[in-house]
């Protein structure tokens, strides 16, 4: 009898067992769901959309929480990655590989698109639409005009969830399948954006999209960042863009096709960030009295910043550092720099050393420039030192300037001849108390560059000359390195191979630049 109770006893255990195992699973997504929706929105926020998507695989509850995330990002590193194989590509000839390399695109915008859908399926299916709000809504792929029937439904979408953040970037493998032809890119419907509809978007992130603003266009209301990269537009349709979006406080347009000119000249009053790069313009004028920061290269040829008297900081990069030869056109942007940014605060330049030679011909001052960041990239040596003497005719344009920064490739090798190394000539500094110089080594002009300031700045109270840690010489990074962003990350140092020439460096600079007189300002590194 005993024998026979504790069977069934144990037979209970293991049945309550099994039962509590089938429960508890369901037990957690029943408690989530009843959990108020901005909780659960809260809860939900800590999680990316990937993460989102494989917690809704665990069950049909897990899988309509979704629709409580408040961001909606999509990537092709969304779903995880997806693979083609194929074993004879080696044997393929380029046109075969050209037909596969299409075949195998389209496969994964399709795999794409697909689970774009699955994931949006419970939202559009929802009886009342209008109360799915949304913070963000992003799609980054490879997309084309041929997809336009899935993307203007999510469009749709977007713009109903009211999403304050939405971003259709289709730059991914621009360069593989149609590079920059119209034809190829989606038209966005800037109409769905206008007015009423549009009224709670504040970012708004379009790459590889035409633009056109149609009839009775009456801008996006509340628009605060607007980001255009390959987007072509024409000129007219962009300056009525701007102009319709009164609160725009952050602009950035990139490698877009417009006409030769960008010229908005009624005032954008709540302009604080402009970033123009990679677009071939002759002119560009703005009109933005709070302006606080600028980023723009050499393909804009002159610049007109009107009544931007605020401005504390512009980056200047030069992309024909890529091939350091010489362009006229380069004489005539360096000499009309000081004038398209008088009142600048921080300047930060990424030049090479040949190209420093320009300022030599600039006679304008950078009336309120205080800190001077040079990112120099130097491949060959240069032949002489006159681009240090265009330097200082910067500095020279610079009268209130206080600190500077020189950074310069860490990899170089210290000639085995050492040269007699003589100041610089040029006037005296009033007013810069701080030097920095990274990468320092005997490229000729450089410890002449030091010599003058040594002796030529009044009231330096500071120099370091760092021969270890430097840039690293990468042309597809445009990294600015600086010791004004608190981190050491940017800063590398020289590789195995040039360990072994940090001591010449290093004596070279003490033989040249280690006086008595410079002792209580000067650290060598």
């Amino acid at each position: 009898m005993d024998k026979q109770h504790s069977q069934e006893h144990s037979t209970e255990t293991k049945s309550g067992a099994a039962s509590n195992q089938v429960v508890k699973p369901n037990l957690v997504p029943m408690q989530l769901q009843f959990l108020p929706y901005d909780i659960l929105r809260g809860i939900l926020s800590w999680l990316s959309i990937k993460e989102v998507v494989r917690m809704s695989i665990l069950s049909r509850e897990w899988r309509q929480l979704r629709m409580c995330h408040p961001d909606l990002v999509f990537t092709e590193d969304t779903f995880g990655s997806y693979t083609i194989t194929n074993t004879d590509q080696e044997s393929m000839t380029f046109e075969e590989l050209l037909k596969f390399d299409a075949k195998k695109r389209d496969w994964l915008n399709r795999k794409f698109i697909n689970n774009v859908d699955s994931v949006l399926r419970p939202f559009l299916c929802a009886s009342n639409t209008s109360t799915i709000t949304l913070e963000k809504f992003v799609v980054k792929s490879g997309l084309r005009r041929k997809h336009k029937y899935y993307i203007d439904k999510w469009v749709s979408f977007s713009t109903a969830a009211r999403a304050k953040h939405i971003a259709y970037d289709f730059t991914s493998d621009v360069n593989c399948f149609g590079s920059y032809f119209d034809k190829y890119k989606y038209v966005f419907p800037l109409c769905s954006l206008s007015g009423p509809n549009g009224s709670c978007i504040k970012y708004l992130d379009l790459g590889y999209v035409c633009l056109k603003l149609p009839p009775g266009f009456c801008g996006i209301t509340n628009l605060k960042k607007l980001t255009l990269n390959m987007v072509s537009i024409n000129g007219d349709d962009l300056q009525c863009l701007l102009l319709s979006c009164t609160l725009l406080e952050s602009l950035s347009i990139e490698s877009c096709s417009s006409s030769s000119s960008l010229c908005v000249r009624q005032e954008l009053s709540r302009l604080h960030y402009l970033r123009v790069r990679h677009c071939k313009l002759e002119m560009m004028e703005f009109h933005a009295p709070n302006l606080t920061k600028f980023e723009f290269d050499d393909q804009l040829m002159q610049t007109v910043l009107k009544q931007s008297s605020k401005l504390s900081e512009a980056i200047f990069v030069s992309n024909m550092r890529l091939c350091d030869g010489y362009d006229d056109d380069l004489d005539y942007i360096f000499t009309e720099l000081p004038t398209a940014i008088p009142h600048v605060h921080t300047l930060l330049l990424l030049l090479t050393a040949s190209q420093v030679e320009r300022f030599c011909n600039t006679q304008d001052n950078f009336i309120g420039l205080r800190q001077l960041n040079m990112n120099l990239d130097i491949f060959f040596d240069p032949y002489d030192d006159n681009w240090a003497m265009g330097l200082v005719n910067l500095l020279k344009l610079a009268p209130l300037l206080e600190e500077l920064e020189v950074h310069m490739d860490c990899d170089r090798y210290c000639s085995p001849n050492p040269r007699t190394v003589t100041a610089a000539q040029g006037p005296l500094h009033h007013h810069l108390k701080n030097v920095y110089m990274f990468g320092f080594c005997d490229v000729l002009g450089l410890a002449e560059l030091a010599l003058y300031i040594l002796g030529n700045a009044i009231v330096l109270e500071r120099m370091v000359v760092d021969t270890m840690a430097g840039m690293k010489e990468d042309l597809n990074t445009e990294l600015f390195y600086s010791v004004k962003s608190g981190s050491s990350e940017g800063f590398v140092l020289p590789t195995k191979g040039a360990l072994y020439c940090v001591e010449e460096k290093k004596l070279f600079a003490k033989k040249n630049l280690d006086r008595e007189e410079f002792r209580h300002i000067l650290t060598i590194l």
